[in-house]
């Protein structure tokens, strides 16, 4: 597990896999400086 990130901190390089198939690489594919980022664990 990596690091925990702290205010002013910098969103390392990440790929997520999206629901349709895709994916998305975050910063990169985002159109805008901010971002925020939710993770919905569901039902495991």
């Amino acid at each position: 597990m990596g690091e925990k990130l702290q205010q002013g901190d910098r969103l390392p390089p990440i790929t997520l896999d999206l629901i349709d198939g895709g994916k998305l690489a975050l910063p990169g594919d985002m159109s805008s400086r901010y971002l925020a980022v939710l993770f919905y664990r569901g039902v495991w």
